[in-house]
């Protein structure tokens, strides 16, 4: 499960850095680049989840993914800020 898990937060996490870089682009081909990058990557943040719910029981893989979800904020905010994509 917290293989499963693990990789919806990082696949969710690059979706969300990608949208930063989509939504502060101009207009144009690299902007709709960065917006199907962040599609994508928010679609296998989610088939992570679906995925653990074909082997384990719904309420414990989301009880465990929103533990993951602040255990990675509580790190998140000891390290610096940098630019960064997985």
């Amino acid at each position: 499960m917290d293989r499963l898990l693990l990789a919806s937060v990082v696949e969710t996490r690059g979706a969300e850095r990608f949208k930063l870089i989509f939504e502060a682009l101009p207009e144009g081909k690299l902007k709709k680049f960065y917006h199907q990058l962040w599609a994508s990557e928010a679609k296998h943040g989610e088939v992570f989840v679906r995925m653990a719910l074909n082997y384990f029981d719904e309420e414990p893989v989301y009880k465990r993914l929103e533990l993951m979800k602040k255990d990675e904020a509580r790190i998140l905010n000891t390290l610096p800020i940098k630019a960064a994509l997985h």
